[in-house]
């Protein structure tokens, strides 16, 4: 049980490269607002039938919902919000790839933020298997870019990656702070909770904004259900994945895992898209997987 949140963390790192999949295609018919929504409302559900399996499953009712709980949980939405939207803004970029680099350094920025403000604690091993997954992903998106685009990578693509990085890593830390504030129940029970609060806090104010912003995108959603429902339960099952993992283990560990994220986008793109995969795709992939491996050590 002690490395059961590997697999759960690889599993909703899978869950997200599918999901970001789906969004890009949804963003070309909605607004970058309303695919950012559609994640939180077509998730909440699901959400919401986990969390009432884990209360059967354990016996257990409402747990003390405090106000520092509910004021991480507030924060881990916030910055997860912004966080998503600014990945979204980057598919409409020309430089994508490199900008969605950039973003992927959110496990380096948890674990420097993570360390000196939050409660994370850090190894040798864990430092040099975070530095190995970010090296993996910088061959990857060089790979895919080239040294050209690297060095024609502008200073919007540049911010906005960086930004994006920054809030997913603080929603990281803000959800590992909340479910670590719960006082009862297990670590399924308080990530469950988690997922559910700050889904509806997603969902309520979000929501609320995009009524008074962009009342008529919500008719746009009627023809394409069917894609607003799978974002909606892959991301549910990320969600659940991300915040279980990140109960039982540090938050930066948790991503440094999901980095594998990138490999299996390159499997989705070689296999779906019919894309070939360069030497230095494959290096990336081994460093990767090198860097995922350390942490069974």
């Amino acid at each position: 049980m002690e490395l059961i949140w590997i697999p759960i963390a690889i599993l909703a790192a899978l869950m997200q490269a599918v999901r970001t999949a789906a969004q890009k295609a949804l963003n070309a018919r909605l607004s970058t607002w309303m695919t950012t929504y559609v994640r939180s409302l077509f998730g909440l559900p699901l959400s919401v039938v986990y969390l009432l399996a884990v209360m059967g499953y354990e016996g257990l009712g409402l747990p003390p919902l405090t106000a520092t709980y509910l004021a991480y949980c507030f924060g881990a939405a916030a910055v997860q919000v912004i966080a998503t939207y600014l990945l979204i803004w980057l598919f409409q970029m020309r430089n994508f790839a490199v900008g969605t680099m950039l973003s992927k350094t959110d496990v380096m920025q948890a674990a420097l933020i993570g360390s000196v403000f939050f409660s994370e604690a850090i190894s040798g091993i864990g430092w040099v298997a975070i530095l190995l997954t970010i090296a993996g992903v910088i061959a990857i998106s060089i790979g895919r870019a080239g040294a050209a685009g690297i060095g024609a990578l502008g200073a919007k693509p540049t911010i906005v990656g960086l930004a994006t990085g920054f809030f997913f890593c603080m929603s990281y830390l803000f959800l590992r702070e909340a479910s670590l504030g719960l006082s009862q129940g297990g670590f399924l029970y308080r990530a469950a909770w988690t997922v559910v609060i700050v889904g509806i806090f997603q969902v309520v104010f979000v929501g609320a904004y995009l009524g008074v912003t962009e009342r008529s995108s919500f008719g746009a959603l009627k023809g394409l259900m069917p894609l607003c429902w799978f974002i909606g339960v892959t991301s549910a099952i990320g969600s659940i994945g991300w915040f279980t993992a990140m109960t039982l283990q540090n938050a930066s560990y948790v991503k440094s895992v999901g980095q594998i994220e990138v490999v299996f986008t390159l499997a989705i793109s070689a296999f779906y898209f019919m894309e070939q995969i360069n030497r230095l795709e494959f290096l990336g992939i081994a460093v990767i997987v090198a860097g995922v491996l350390m942490f069974l050590l």
